[in-house]
């Protein structure tokens, strides 16, 4: 009671304050000993009075009774008529912690779970990723080369009608296709020719089997480096040169050039990283095992540790597909020139076997690491994986069809219509090199470094290819390009097999279609 008048002596000295909280009932001329004999009017409370003056108030007092009456629990029943309660009995539900198995479907799903499909799904999508790779550098040592052989009549032919008067106003000996064609052709004899004539391969492997390992650690990843910032640089730059195949001379050949002098550099320093391998394996087997895990080590560290989302991921996953296509080719590379006698050190066979091994596991298992760790603290579905591997094959399908409507059926988007699926350089760019803008990937600066290793192979002392006759040396030659040749094709059927079969789940993956590219 008292608490309940000090509440309404505190709304009165409100209402006094405040004029305009008065009761209508009351006057501002009302005397105020006529208040004092009369009975104290109903007063509105002010917000906040009940706490005020220490008085509950009645929503919060059903609040905490139901708060009470749900807390109270078992010994609560069990204590109806005392309020003390037990220490055995509290004890015994510490001990207990209230056993309910209604709760148990209302658990919810660890991303663990889901971060256990990460490896299978991640290594499906490698594999497509690395086969793609495999038929860019195949297009380039095969249908490349063809198709610049097959443009050499068209365009004596062309040349000889304008000469002759007969051209056709605005006809092109070529079509852009063609065109792409050999120009790549020609940007790759060229870049094969600078490397064999300025870059000393040789010279370069003495100077760095001389250096300390702390150099080439640092010489090591600076490449690695400067060879993502090259690729992503190289993508756009065929694509500058190839939007100019019909301009003027004086347009295009700044931009051929740009290209030829990004393709010497890029080749140099992948050619850098295979001598830098050749002689840490040569030199000590500790240094390799150094240089490889604390790469793979330095990698987890910069990616793992970040927010992600489907579309910053992806340029990491084509960082990766990469990746592994160099690893195999520079094993390939170290392994041609461990089989020349000049170029083999103390290193055993079994030695090599073990490192090269080593080196293959330790790849793998910091890819599985990293895309674990980032799906775990990103919070992603192992579904994104899948995801990407759609977008590539509706790669593979749309630079090959010219109305991609059929693709997209089953998939709309917010306001009703199905999304058009389009290749930005469907028609300019060949099949295979479509996927180049995807995956950051460039074909030429690789292809060179093939074919600077067949030549270094076939110019060495063991190998009396070079000392042959002329047609023995052509028909080796040929043979070699038809073969070449077949597993290019054998590679493509797979390939748009593989994604003709799986049409129907491309429709999942075009949302991000558009929106995912290589850095």
């Amino acid at each position: 009671a008292g608490g309940v008048q000090r509440g309404r002596l505190l709304a009165v000295a409100v209402d006094r304050r405040s004029p305009t909280s008065r009761p209508s009932s009351l006057s501002p001329l009302t005397p105020a000993r006529a208040l004092r004999g009369a009975p104290p009017p109903a007063l509105p409370v002010p917000v906040g009075a009940h706490a005020a003056a220490g008085v509950r108030s009645p929503e919060r007092g059903k609040v905490a009774d139901r708060i009470t009456e749900s807390c109270s629990g078992w010994f609560g029943q069990q204590h109806k008529k005392d309020d003390r309660l037990e220490f055995w009995a509290w004890l015994l539900d510490e001990i207990q912690s209230r056993p309910d198995e209604s709760q148990l479907p209302r658990v919810p799903r660890s991303h663990l779970l889901e971060v256990t499909l990460v490896p299978q799904r991640l290594e499906k999508l490698l594999l497509v990723g690395f086969l793609l790779c495999v038929d860019i550098l195949l297009h380039e040592l095969s249908f490349t080369p063809l198709q610049a052989l097959f443009a050499i009549p068209r365009i004596l032919a062309h040349s000889l009608r304008r000469l002759l008067g007969r051209s056709v106003p605005g006809a092109h000996a070529l079509t852009l296709t063609q065109v792409g064609d050999v120009i790549r052709t020609t940007l790759l004899l060229l870049n094969v020719a600078l490397v064999v004539r300025f870059f000393d391969v040789s010279g370069t492997y003495h100077y760095i089997r001389g250096e300390s390992f702390l150099k080439l650690y640092v010489v090591f990843n600076m490449l690695e480096m400067f060879e993502r910032w090259c690729r992503s640089i190289g993508v756009d730059l065929f694509d500058v040169v190839m939007a100019a195949a019909r301009q003027s001379w004086a347009d295009f050949l700044p931009k051929y050039l740009a290209t030829l002098f990004y393709c010497f550099v890029h080749s140099m320093m992948h050619l850098l990283r295979v001598l830098l391998l050749h002689v840490a394996i040569n030199t000590s087997s500790s240094a390799v095992f150094l240089i490889i895990v604390t790469n793979n080590f330095g990698e987890i560290k910069s990616t793992v540790f970040k927010k992600y989302n489907a579309t910053g991921l992806f340029p990491i996953i084509t960082s990766d597909i990469v990746e592994r296509f160099y690893l195999l080719t520079d094993i390939i590379f170290v392994l041609s020139r461990l089989s020349i006698p000049s170029n083999r050190g103390t290193v055993g066979v079994f030695d090599v076997a073990f490192l090269l091994s080593l080196l293959v596991v330790l790849e793998l298992g910091t890819d599985w690491i990293k895309f674990c760790l980032i799906m775990k603290f990103s919070e992603l579905k192992a579904e994104t994986l899948e995801i990407y591997k759609e977008v590539l094959m509706a790669d593979i399908l749309v630079c090959r069809v010219v109305d991609s409507s059929g693709l997209s059926t089953g998939a709309a988007t917010k306001e009703g219509k199905a999304p058009q699926l389009a290749a930005p350089f469907r028609g300019i760019h060949s099949f295979s090199h479509s996927l180049q803008r995807r995956l950051g990937f460039s074909g030429v600066p690789m292809t060179t470094i093939v074919v600077v290793h067949l030549l270094m192979l076939a110019r060495s002392p063991c190998n009396s290819l070079l000392r042959q006759k002329w047609p023995t040396l052509a028909l080796f030659v040929a043979a070699m390009f038809t073969i070449t040749l077949l597993a290019k094709a054998l590679l493509s059927l797979i390939v748009l097999g593989f994604s003709a079969r799986r049409r129907s789940r491309i429709p999942r993956g075009l949302e991000l279609f558009p929106k995912i590219k290589a850095l």
